[in-house]
C-alpha cells in the first residue's frame, strides 16, 4: 500500500474530524468501522454537496460525491 502524502492542514482537519466523530458516536451509539475507506479532500469546500446513502439493514454507508 502506498503512503498518503498530506499537508499539515489536512492532518489537522482529519484529527478534528475524528474528535467530532467520536463525540457523535458517544451521543448516538453508532460506530463506524472503516479500513482504507477514508477520502481526503484536496481543496476546501470540495465536499460541500456530499451526501450519504445509508442502509441500516446491511450496515453500508456510501458517500455520494457531487455529480454521482
Amino acid at each position: 500500500m502506498a503512503a498518503i502524502h498530506t499537508t499539515q492542514q489536512t492532518e489537522s482537519n482529519y484529527d478534528r474530524f475524528i474528535t467530532e466523530l467520536t463525540a457523535l458516536t458517544q451521543k448516538y451509539g453508532v460506530a463506524i468501522q472503516s479500513v482504507g475507506g477514508v477520502y481526503l479532500a484536496d481543496e476546501r469546500g470540495e465536499y460541500d454537496k456530499l451526501t450519504y446513502t445509508a442502509d441500516i439493514t446491511s450496515g453500508d454507508l456510501y458517500p455520494n460525491f457531487e455529480g454521482n
